[in-house]
């Protein structure tokens, strides 16, 4: 076992390496503020971002404030959302990149490799191999890489009106901004802020801000510190684990099954006045058959999903909920309800008799509370 001398020592090198990583090679590429050319239009600059994956290395901080409640199963993410992160991301291409999690311990690992996920937990010193890939999961480190995050955003949201912001700079670099104001009068998120730098014939987003509708300051933001637009090292990209290490299995249920609930039925076609999403096939495996009962709804980033949950799982969260402002719905026949609001996020989990659901999006709580009554008012 790893002595607590040793994390510590660890988590010093894990600092200075990534600066040292993301650092070199980035001197030259600096641009004063009024030479980001060819980026005024904001059409054009998200077209530039959408037109393909940038190949990039950088270390990176992530902040949210949602204030969610950490209670299980829904911690991690709900810490993810509501701390800040430290990240160090390393992409050649969009099947091939990894982005490591910070911690003061150590580090968490994930790899990308075409339809392939590796997890290294230093910490732990496991090694999880995750294939197929979960089409519907909860937040992680990775999700908060301000190019990964910002092209996730752009593409959801291609009809929405879209402005121009003033140059800033990002990692010392120039950039040009853009803001997408989301037009679904049901979602939270009131703007969506990104600034990029161009690189050849696209551009590379280094910084992402989340606010909601109802306020000034963003909610979660990401932000590269240092960046390097050279592809990594291949041998980067490969995880290489002592022979001590734990090596481990996993599908996508294997992941999500503490949540869900036994004998899950098929997800609605429409809920809360709004269709279910088609989700992607992971390799040879329908997304119905790898999550049974999930579905996501809506559009944009006005957006939920669906998840069945044991009743136990859905009273533990009440239970830990109600130090988070939690509050009764009302309205569902024969079971029980409850709702946890805050500006950018909304998480409604709901039971009658044996079986419970869990509702969370970025849409208002009412949205949430509806679908719960409509699924627990009609399902036996």
């Amino acid at each position: 076992m790893m002595s607590a001398r040793r994390f510590g020592r660890r988590s010093l090198l894990v600092g200075a390496g990534a600066v040292a990583l993301v650092a070199a090679g980035t001197t030259d590429r600096w641009l004063p503020v009024g030479d980001v050319a060819g980026t005024s239009d904001p059409v054009a600059l998200r077209a530039r971002i959408l037109a393909g994956v940038v190949p990039h290395s950088g270390l990176a901080t992530a902040t949210g404030r949602l204030g969610l409640p950490t209670v299980a199963p829904i911690g991690s993410a709900a810490r993810l959302l509501s701390t800040t992160t430290r990240i160090r991301v390393q992409v050649a291409d969009a099947g091939r990149w990894r982005v490591d999690e910070l911690t003061p311990v150590g580090e968490v690992d994930t790899y990308r490799d075409g339809q392939v996920e590796r997890i290294w937990d230093y910490g732990a010193n496991r090694l999880t191999t995750v294939s197929p890939l979960a089409p519907v999961r909860f937040p992680r480190a990775s999700d908060l890489a301000p190019a990964d995050l910002a092209r996730r955003l752009l593409g959801a949201t291609p009809g929405d009106p879209v402005t121009a912001l003033p140059a800033r700079r990002v990692a010392g670099l120039a950039t040009a901004g853009l803001r997408v104001t989301p037009a679904d009068p049901d979602s939270l998120a009131g703007r969506i802020d990104v600034w990029s730098v161009p690189v050849g014939d696209g551009a590379l987003p280094v910084a992402v801000e989340i606010a909601a509708r109802d306020g000034a300051g963003p909610l979660l933001e990401t932000a590269f510190e240092a960046l390097d637009t050279a592809a990594p090292r291949a041998a980067a990209l490969v995880p290489a684990p002592p022979s001590s290490a734990e090596r481990v299995r996993a599908r996508p249920d294997d992941l999500t099954g503490s949540l869900r609930g036994v004998g899950a039925v098929p997800p609605p076609d429409r809920l809360a006045g709004r269709d279910r999403v088609e989700l992607p096939v992971s390799g040879d495996v329908p997304a119905a058959e790898l999550l049974p009962g999930v579905g996501v709804y809506g559009t944009g980033v006005g957006r939920f999903v669906l998840v069945p949950a044991g009743p136990e799982v859905v009273d533990g969260i009440v239970r830990g909920s109600a130090a988070a402002g939690g509050v009764d719905v009302p309205g569902l026949p024969g079971g029980s309800a409850a709702r946890v609001a805050t500006p950018l996020l909304s998480l409604v989990v709901a039971r009658r008799r044996r079986r419970g659901v869990l509702l969370a999006g970025t849409v208002r709580p009412g949205v949430l509370e509806s679908a719960a009554v409509e699924l627990m008012g009609t399902r036996r």
